[in-house]
């Protein structure tokens, strides 16, 4: 048993995200109306319920191959008992030059900054910040990464007694999944991409709320997590197919 978490900011549209929700699992849908970002609201959720999460954005909606994407989840999720965080294989909502793009099958770190695999589109402006990747079935397995974004994520309940709430000195959005990851790692729990698409329209509410004091707080955070990890071995690219 898991709960879907989804905190949410426009209220025209969470009643057509509800429509998206597979029948039989219990969901949480709250309104973030104080703005204190998304991250605390997946904290205030999670510790709202007593069952293994899943976190899933307003702006995400099942994959056409994968409509029964909740009982595949719980396979692997009995299949694996070492992974703590468990990621869909997300993709950006539409195609580009008639391909599928990816929009995140596990965090990495390239130039000391978190990175992912895939990612680099801006879908408001068709903005392009690095060269794309596109769904070709090179994510196709369960693999083992570093970390993961926290959308599209299956949590232990088991991983969040024993990590706890987020780090106090992160501020409002960003780096804060990071973070938590490695925590899980430390604590002995793996983080596996898992072969489920799952599409993402990507920050689609983070971005048409950002302030400049959020843009300032997102350096702050990337500050803390170098800060923190800088000597750890966990602060490194992790990219391995999970044994059987």
């Amino acid at each position: 048993m898991f709960t879907i978490i989804t905190p949410y900011v426009f209220d025209e549209e969470i009643a057509e995200f509800k429509n998206k929700l597979p029948w039989g699992v219990p969901a949480l849908l709250e309104k973030d109306t104080n703005k204190i970002g998304p991250d605390l609201m997946y904290q205030k959720l999670w510790n709202s319920c007593d069952t293994d999460i899943f976190i899933m954005h307003a702006d995400m909606a099942p994959h056409e191959d994968a409509e029964d994407w909740d009982e595949k989840l719980l396979e692997y999720v009995e299949k694996y008992p070492e992974a703590g965080i468990l990621g869909l294989k997300l993709i950006y909502p539409g195609s580009h030059n008639n391909k599928q793009v990816i929009e995140c099958a596990g965090g990495k770190f390239t130039d000391n900054k978190p990175d992912h695999y895939g990612s680099g589109l801006e879908l408001f402006s068709g903005h392009k910040w690095k060269e794309l990747e596109y769904d070709e079935g090179q994510y196709d397995k369960v693999r083992e990464v570093a970390w993961y974004t926290f959308g599209g994520i299956y949590i232990r309940r088991e991983l969040l007694n024993r990590v706890g709430d987020f780090d106090p000195r992160y501020l409002w959005s960003y780096n804060r999944d990071v973070d938590y990851c490695l925590e899980a790692r430390k604590a002995g729990w793996r983080v596996y991409q898992l072969p489920i698409p799952m599409y993402h329209f990507q920050s689609k509410d983070v971005k048409r709320i950002k302030t400049q004091e959020n843009v300032d707080a997102e350096l702050h955070n990337l500050n803390v997590l170098q800060n923190k990890w800088a000597e750890s071995p966990f602060y490194n690219t992790v990219d391995r197919v999970a044994k059987k």
